[in-house]
């Protein structure tokens, strides 16, 4: 596993669609949002904020981009399981 989370000087330069109430500690386009019908699809529980949970997913690639811009590669997240570590018992 690779951690993303941005150094301090990426923190304060970085590039936000929104505005931040503090510096982000990860960049933008990391973060997902699963709604009421993403979590009974997903058949979790509402979790607690700072809970930490075991996500694995398949992404289509849908947009791949090598020029003057720079690299870039766009994934569509396709089919996701999520299980929330902070509830998980010894059996699981």
């Amino acid at each position: 596993m690779v951690d993303l989370e941005l150094d301090d000087e990426a923190s304060m330069d970085a590039n936000m669609p929104i505005p931040m109430p503090e510096e982000p500690r990860y960049p933008y386009g990391l973060r997902i949002c699963l709604c009421k019908d993403e979590l009974e699809k997903l058949n979790l529980d509402l979790p607690d904020v700072g809970d930490v949970v075991d996500m694995r997913a398949f992404g289509e690639v849908t947009f791949v981009s090598d020029g003057e811009g720079g690299r870039r590669v766009e994934i569509q997240l396709q089919r996701i399981s999520i299980e929330n570590e902070m509830t998980e018992t010894e059996k699981d």
